[in-house]
């Protein structure tokens, strides 16, 4: 996790990310947000690392659509994706 501002971009497959502006921006459309990320560059919210799918509208925790625990998507992270389209 970083104290440094983080962005949100979408990666190629619809998949939620937040890095700093510099990374975020190779990636095309970036938003920056008070959100933090966890090591592997996903938002938290909650405590938690949430792995978000904006095609389909979809959160997993503590992992991806095959092995994480599939939870009602966080209204703010589809106010990030909203900026992001």
């Amino acid at each position: 996790m970083s104290t440094q501002p983080r962005f949100a971009f979408l990666s190629s497959d619809g998949i939620l990310h937040l890095h700093d502006e510099e990374h975020a921006a190779q990636h095309g459309k970036h938003a920056q947000t008070s959100l933090t990320d966890d090591e592997s560059g996903f938002p938290v919210v909650e405590g938690q690392g949430i792995v978000y799918y904006a095609r389909g509208d979809k959160a997993f925790v503590k992992g991806n659509k095959n092995a994480g625990r599939f939870i009602a998507s966080p209204p703010v992270l589809r106010q990030i994706v909203a900026e992001l389209l």
